[in-house]
């Protein structure tokens, strides 16, 4: 329950435009803002963003929706475990 929060928080925070999904450029700010939590200096590229997008994306449409945000908090969570 606390990581569906989590993630509602997150998405929400990034589907700037409100349309229910994140496309390329809100997973590019959400990925870059993440290197930044983490101290890293570089930038994602466009083709990592279309890669990451590829490997979560269960409805082929080329976005990322709440729930297949869910589920790379729920394999980043278990693995950090």
């Amino acid at each position: 329950q606390d990581l569906k929060k989590a993630v509602d928080a997150v998405f929400n925070s990034y589907d700037t435009d409100k349309s229910g999904t994140l496309d390329s450029q809100e997973v590019t700010n959400l990925i870059n803002d993440a290197l930044k939590q983490m101290q890293q200096s570089r930038k994602v590229t466009p083709e990592e963003v279309n890669q990451f997008i590829n490997s979560v994306d269960t409805n082929n449409d080329k976005k990322i929706n709440r729930d297949e945000l869910l589920q790379i908090f729920k394999k980043v969570v278990t693995q950090t475990k």
